[in-house]
């Protein structure tokens, strides 16, 4: 007598499961050339997944398997549909800067005034990484440490229980750099703060320093002790005579250098927004100085 299959045992398909409206992996040029803050992610799962965890997970990528993805402080949680029934759900848990951390580095930011102005386009400075590494932070600006385990950086966990990184972490990875690519600055929610709140610390730090040197620049002697001011008629026979020369007033001492030094006289500005008008200001005369310097300098990678 000839056993019947059982009917209710069901198989998975060969195949992951279709996803209608999954996030797609759509980058013309694969995973090459991605930019500085980006690639080291790319590369560093790609090469602690195995071969075969690999190769799949950027099939997955390119068909569009990730169907969920919730990018939040220090975590990301995307769901990836494989061959079972519902998708599968992973976690990349990256190591938050503490609050001290996170002070040291605001401070050092709002120290140059070039960092803010690309924040706000948007654009991650290369400067930012080397920052990060000399104020010796509990982790890089960059994560390129992937894995299942608890140093990793990304920790990974995925309900498919499989080796980590598994194909589904690289399926996700692929659509997270991609992303990174056009939002460089969701590394700082990687590491725990939003990027609007990072440039809110900075700018309340810059128009709290620049109000604190208010007066930088004290008036002109004559300005404020009129008793120093000989009465013009004590000056006559003396008043068309040539006074001093011009190389007596080069041999004087300079003054030091005060950057900023009418914002900083005029004070906190009285206009409301949402960022303060001072310290936009400031980012913006900063990053046309540095751009009419390497003009003149005749740096080729000077913008226009």
């Amino acid at each position: 007598m000839t056993q019947l299959p059982d009917q209710s045992r069901q198989r998975q398909p060969e195949n992951p499961r279709r996803v209608i409206g999954g996030f797609r992996f759509k980058r013309k040029g694969g995973i090459e050339n991605f930019p500085w803050y980006a690639d080291p992610l790319l590369r560093s799962i790609l090469t602690a997944a195995t071969p075969e965890a690999a190769e799949e997970g950027n099939r997955y990528a390119a068909a569009g398997q990730t169907a969920t993805m919730i990018v939040s402080a220090g975590k990301v949680v995307a769901g990836v549909q494989g061959r079972a029934s519902r998708p599968y759900q992973l976690e990349f848990h990256f190591r938050p800067w503490t609050p001290e951390e996170w002070e040291s580095l605001i401070t050092a930011l709002s120290a140059e005034a070039l960092y803010s102005a690309r924040f706000l386009v948007d654009e991650m400075p290369p400067g930012v990484a080397t920052l990060v590494q000399s104020l010796s932070l509990g982790a890089p600006l960059v994560p390129s440490k992937p894995g299942g385990k608890t140093a990793s950086d990304p920790r990974i966990t995925c309900t498919c229980g499989g080796q980590q990184p598994c194909k589904h972490a690289v399926a996700a990875m692929h659509i997270l750099v991609e992303r990174l690519e056009t939002e460089p600055l969701l590394l700082f929610t990687l590491r725990g703060m939003p990027p609007k709140q990072v440039i809110e610390r900075i700018q309340e730090r810059r128009t709290l320093s620049a109000r604190g040197e208010s007066h930088a620049h004290p008036l002109p002697t004559a300005a404020s002790d009129h008793s120093l001011t000989p009465p013009l008629t004590s000056q006559m026979e003396d008043f068309w005579r040539p006074g001093r020369r011009l190389h007596d007033y080069a041999a004087r001492p300079a003054h030091a250098h005060v950057p900023h030094a009418l914002l900083r006289r005029l004070g906190a500005s009285p206009i409301g927004g949402k960022f303060p008008l001072v310290g936009l200001l400031a980012s913006i005369y900063d990053s046309v100085r540095a751009r009419g310097l390497r003009a003149r300098d005749g740096d080729p990678t000077n913008g226009t």
